[in-house]
């Protein structure tokens, strides 16, 4: 299943490279010069590797 970053909420498990990380954190951003607003997640892998994604907030996961 997909969903945009936008709408992720915390404890969501993501899929990304073939591994599985569930978002600890998610913090958004107003809109800047670019125009978009941006999504900062903060994840952790299975093994307790934290990992820290930024993407555009119509950015689509794939999401467990």
């Amino acid at each position: 299943m997909k969903k945009l970053a936008k709408e992720l909420k915390k404890g969501d498990s993501l899929l990304i490279g073939g591994e599985k990380l569930s978002i600890e954190i998610i913090e958004t951003s107003d809109i800047g010069k670019q125009g978009t607003q941006k999504v900062r997640l903060e994840a952790k892998k299975a093994n307790g590797e934290k990992v820290v994604i930024i993407r555009p907030a119509d950015y689509p996961f794939n999401v467990e």
